[in-house]
């Protein structure tokens, strides 16, 4: 009778702690998905990614609670669980593809503006094309730079709190990172003759 007493006493709990959880995080979750997909590429990792984050800060939520800035927080735990995540993959006798998911390809339509003229249109998404090319062939550490400091305006004293890397060296891996990316886009410049 008493452990029935306690279940019903800690089950409207759980749901006000659901619902805080909620609360506090539902703004949060586009970015930190959006984050996710440019660090892995995919759509299924990155909703990976981001649940497993979620499951990860459940019961976290009396930290949760005292944050001023939720995002940067959570920015830096899922960084921390990509990276894990990551040297798993490496170490694995088993590699996965990242092939793309059904759907993934209207990921960056909201970048063609559909105002243009046939000709523009077609340049935009060659152009896009070619960004998104080069950018799934950056290694993840270069991905996670550039969309942390150039996609989503983080500084670099906010990047390295968040990373837990000096400034000097998140300094040189985002110069490396727009360096080897200038170097993608040049090799992506000229369209094979089988597109036009």
């Amino acid at each position: 009778m008493e452990l029935m007493v306690l279940q019903k006493r800690a089950r409207p709990s759980h749901a006000n702690a659901a619902a805080e959880f909620d609360h506090l995080l539902r703004d949060h979750v586009p970015a930190l998905y959006r984050a996710a997909y440019r660090w892995t590429g995919a759509v299924d990792r990155a909703e990976d990614l981001v649940q497993e984050l979620l499951v990860r800060l459940y019961p976290k939520l009396d930290e949760l609670r005292e944050l001023d800035r939720i995002r940067p927080w959570a920015l830096r735990v899922m960084y921390r669980i990509f990276v894990d995540q990551v040297r798993r993959e490496r170490s694995s006798p088993v590699q996965f593809g990242t092939d793309p998911v059904e759907g993934a390809e209207d990921e960056g339509q909201e970048l063609i503006d559909p105002a243009a003229g046939p000709a523009e249109l077609v340049e935009q998404e060659f152009t896009q094309e070619r960004v998104m090319a080069a950018w799934e062939r950056l290694g993840e550490e270069h991905r996670v730079v550039l969309s942390m400091h150039d996609i989503e305006d983080y500084s670099l004293p906010e990047l390295a709190q968040i990373m837990d890397v000096p400034l000097g060296t998140l300094k040189s891996r985002l110069h490396r990172a727009r360096a080897r990316l200038r170097e993608l886009l040049a090799t992506e410049r000229n369209p094979p003759l089988a597109r036009v």
